[in-house]
């Protein structure tokens, strides 16, 4: 089940950070504390649509069993999202700036 999770939550990590870019680059918003706050509880509240139910089907349990099972994963999970997302795109930032630095020096 474990492996299941993660390739669930690979996925959706994926899948939710190319939709969201694309939202951020048609509307330009910033990516402010905000932002980042929603950005990852939007990422934590798709991730539980999907695993709830494999995990209830899996140990044999309601869903409502298996929801209140994940609230202690997502409460662990919810800063360690924004602060991974916050720490990448502060990385990336700079590795960019490096790159486009280097191509305008002659």
């Amino acid at each position: 089940m474990t492996v299941m999770i993660s390739t669930i939550a690979m996925l959706w990590n994926m899948l939710y950070n190319a939709l969201f870019d694309r939202l951020r680059n048609r509307y330009g918003f910033a990516m402010s504390l905000t932002t980042r706050v929603l950005h990852a509880t939007g990422f934590e509240a798709g991730l539980i649509l999907a695993v709830v139910p494999l995990a209830a089907w899996w140990l044999t349990i309601s869903l409502m069993e298996a929801f209140w099972l994940d609230i202690g994963l997502l409460l662990m999970f919810l800063p360690y999202t924004m602060l991974f997302n916050w720490a990448y795109d502060a990385l990336r930032e700079r590795v960019v700036q490096r790159r486009m630095a280097r191509c305008e020096v002659p």
